[in-house]
């Protein structure tokens, strides 16, 4: 009887209208009719969500979270190209002309998504070629884009720098540890700190910006360990205008140390490479050599000087002007023309940027040019470097480690850098051209095969002597 009366309500519930809101208000329906209730007006929110979206409304479950997954990867997609555009525009304001490399070495648009493909159009920012993509390039820094913690005198000699008014391995170190010497006396510690423990911090925001003009040479990089070095030596209890003391005193004895009386004694030990009679080569433009140089012409020695030079710097146009000035006979030369005005040449000298720890040859790009066509000729090739200029790293080509010049600078047919620059009429348009890369490289490496001797303050050794120097010396800076 019981069974009969369950199978006759049965159908009476299949058949029952649905639930409705009222119904629910008014607390008939079960636990599981709300539940279900429930869930079909959250099914109606999304579909009508979705209907506003511009998307078709679905019914079935599954394909409602089929379709808010899509919503959640669109807005992934969004959110990753306006990081991909706002990355792109970083990159442009670091780098002359917004530059954006792409992985296969053409232009990317800036703003659009990583990979996408399509022409380069005549507004899209000029590509660096990938193999020197990871290079620094220099670029002149505004005021305004430094931190507030940057001194004034950094801000002056970052300018300097990317210029290329201070240029020289030595001479723009010597330039930073001057400027770190208005820091240093300028600087306040802050309260709850000591200065041996701050002051290299302020030093970091310092160090940053002239990073932003131009990577840090060999000697810099030497020198910057060195200083912090001293400042973590100091002691807690020292007072603070003691210790500006004792800095100040120390950088002017590294200044006078390392570089002056380096200098010095390098030109003595170069001299004796100079012979009367002699054609002496040289490239581009270097303090000691032309130290060196005078100095032999004063101590009466007979001898003529060849200029080789190279744009668009053309940093050897000032050493043949003031050789002639001194009453030395000097010819000057591009670097196209070097194979000519080797047949007389009985030594070459050069200056460097640095010398690495296998032997390698660092320095302005073209030297390794002079000193392959010297060697092949069986010509010295004799190197003038300070100590401070040694360093441990281990390069065996240009492309690893090097740095990038303006390419607008090579384009220049000026015949001066101070002058108002004049673009070749072939190349003016290079930024918005297809498949053109214009590439600014400063330096190269020369291998120790080339080159005879290395003249340093602590006598002339051969390139593979160079360990030997870092090992012994090396804890002074």
């Amino acid at each position: 009887m019981d069974t009969a009366k369950e199978a006759s309500q049965a159908p009476a519930q299949s058949a029952a209208p649905a639930p409705t809101t009222a119904d629910a208000d008014s607390g008939i329906l079960s636990a599981k009719d709300l539940k279900a209730l429930k869930k079909a007006e959250k099914a109606a929110k999304r579909a009508a969500q979705k209907v506003a979206a511009g998307l078709p409304a679905v019914s079935d479950p599954r394909q409602a979270k089929q379709g808010q997954q899509q919503q959640q990867q669109q807005s992934q997609q969004g959110q990753q190209g306006q990081q991909y555009q706002a990355s792109s525009d970083k990159r442009s304001q670091q780098t002359p002309r917004g530059n954006v490399a792409s992985r296969d070495g053409g232009s990317a648009p800036v703003g659009g998504a990583p990979g996408s493909a399509g022409s380069i159009s005549h507004n899209a920012a000029p590509s660096r070629l990938t193999l020197f993509g990871h290079l620094e390039q220099t670029r002149i820094t505004s005021a305004a884009e430094a931190n507030k913690e940057v001194h004034p005198s950094v801000l002056y000699l970052a300018m300097q720098f990317a210029s290329f008014h201070v240029a020289g391995s030595a001479e723009r170190c010597r330039a930073m540890l001057l400027a770190f010497q208005d820091v240093i006396r300028d600087y306040k510690t802050p309260e709850g700190t000591t200065l041996s423990r701050n002051l290299t911090n302020h030093l970091s925001h310092q160090i940053d910006h002239l990073k932003t003009a131009r990577p840090l040479s060999i000697a810099m990089g030497n020198s910057i360990r060195w200083l912090k070095q001293e400042i973590t030596n100091l002691g807690i209890d020292v007072s603070d205008a003691e210790a500006k003391d004792h800095l100040h005193d120390q950088i002017d004895n590294f200044i006078r140390v390392r570089l002056d009386y380096a200098d010095r004694v390098i030109v003595e030990n170069a001299i004796n490479n100079i012979n009367d009679g002699d054609t002496i080569l040289t490239y581009s433009s270097s303090k000691v050599v032309l130290s060196t140089l005078i100095a032999a012409h004063k101590q009466g020695k007979r001898f003529k000087v060849v200029v080789v030079d190279s744009r668009p710097l053309f940093e050897g146009k000032s050493v043949a002007k003031i050789l002639s000035k001194a009453g030395i006979s000097t010819s000057y030369t591009l670097l196209n023309g070097l194979t000519y005005v080797l047949k007389d040449v009985k030594t070459v000298m050069v200056g460097a940027h640095a010398m690495l720890s296998n032997g390698m040859l660092y320095s302005r790009v073209g030297t390794a040019a002079v000193a392959l066509a010297a060697s092949s000729r069986n010509i010295p090739v004799v190197v003038l470097c300070q100590s401070i200029k040694f360093s441990d790293k281990v390069l065996l080509d240009s492309f690893t480690f090097n740095e990038l010049g303006s390419p607008d600078a090579l384009i220049n047919l000026s015949r001066s850098m101070d002058k108002l620059p004049v673009p070749s009429a072939a190349l003016k348009n290079w930024k918005t051209t297809p498949n053109l890369h214009v590439t600014h490289v400063l330096y190269d490496i020369a291998p120790p095969d080339f080159i005879k001797k290395v003249v340093t303050e602590f006598g002339s050794l051969p390139p593979s002597s160079v360990p030997v120097i870092l090992r012994e010396y090396k804890s002074g800076y």
